[in-house]
């Protein structure tokens, strides 16, 4: 069995870039309110292409027998990080429900961690059911996510953010996604169907990407300027499709420790576009950067001096 999909490390990394470049405000100062009608289809596939990567690698983890041990560090990850910020962030300025809600609901960005350790529970139980229950679930799961967030955006239903964009909703279906193309790479028998070839993916990937543009003309237009949607029906159908191109590009090999910097990214970027913020440079082109580059080279000298990187790798 292969260990390693390079190809998909380099995603991971340029996925990392969209986070940042998302949270650091980039894409509304660089294309403004309607030009995310476009870009942010891109910017946003990154969290369901990490968590269909993180589902993906889950396969490998189970075979191993430490899907467990998978979990439960991936909770420790999220209450230590979050402890991290509750202290960098002076988030004790908070009220105490405040900091419990965000602590149950998922903290920022840290949400993900959250979300990963909650959607792998569910698809523990769905692994056993096997592939066809898992793929129906997801499809399941994903429409009751979608007439959620429409109702919710439209003001149909007055329901917080986090109540959608979750474990549950959000990451659950693209997790089994990832899991069943890693059935399918290493134990296509197993997979009661046929996987599509590169050129269905790339027409899938085309015509999700502009249907989530649609969605997005729609709600900016209709609604308001800053509805833009967490999610779109388009997304689940360009997000599996990116990770099978992906997936069958043969990416060269590299010594760079690419996932764990995607990762330290991740976990770490808010906390210095948060002191960017502190110092107000004007732009936010400066904050994206060392949010960007200052944890990939934490990682490097990490692993140069032998100590450390193992806090932030196998994060997705």
């Amino acid at each position: 069995m292969q260990q390693r999909v390079y190809s998909i490390d380099y995603m991971r990394l340029l996925l990392a870039s969209f986070v940042v470049i998302g949270h650091s405000g980039m894409g509304r100062e660089t294309f403004g309110a309607f030009g995310l009608i476009a870009i942010s289809p891109v910017l946003r596939a990154a969290v369901p292409l990490f968590a269909i990567t993180a589902g993906f690698f889950l396969f490998r983890t189970r075979l191993r027998g430490k899907y467990w041990i998978w979990v439960k560090r991936i909770a420790t990850l999220y209450v230590l990080w979050y402890a991290i910020y509750f202290v960098f962030m002076g988030l004790w300025n908070q009220s105490f429900g405040q900091n419990c809600r965000e602590l149950i609901l998922g903290f920022r960005h840290l949400w993900f961690l959250e979300g990963l350790v909650v959607a792998a529970i569910m698809m523990h139980f769905a692994i056993i059911r096997g592939p066809r229950f898992m793929m129906q679930s997801a499809i399941l799961v994903a429409a009751a996510a979608i007439v959620v967030e429409y109702a919710s955006v439209t003001h149909l239903l007055s329901m917080p953010l986090e109540f959608y964009r979750n474990g549950v909703f959000f990451l659950y279906p693209f997790m089994v996604m990832g899991y069943l193309f890693a059935l399918e790479r290493w134990s296509p028998e197993a997979l009661p169907w046929p996987m599509p070839r590169r050129k269905f993916w790339i027409w899938v990937a085309i015509g999700g990407f502009i249907l989530a543009v649609a969605e997005n003309a729609v709600f900016l237009t209709v609604i308001n300027q800053w509805a833009l949607l967490e999610y779109q029906i388009g997304m689940f159908f360009m997000a599996p499709a990116i990770f099978a191109i992906v997936g069958t590009i043969d990416a060269p090999e590299t010594d760079l420790p690419l996932g764990t910097m995607a990762s330290a990214i991740y976990v770490m970027h808010y906390l210095f576009l948060h002191f960017a913020n502190m110092v107000n440079p004007g732009h936010p082109l400066p904050g994206a950067l060392v949010a960007f580059i200052v944890p990939a080279l934490l990682v490097m000298a990490m692993i140069r001096l032998g100590r450390g990187q193992r806090w932030m790798a196998q994060l997705f």
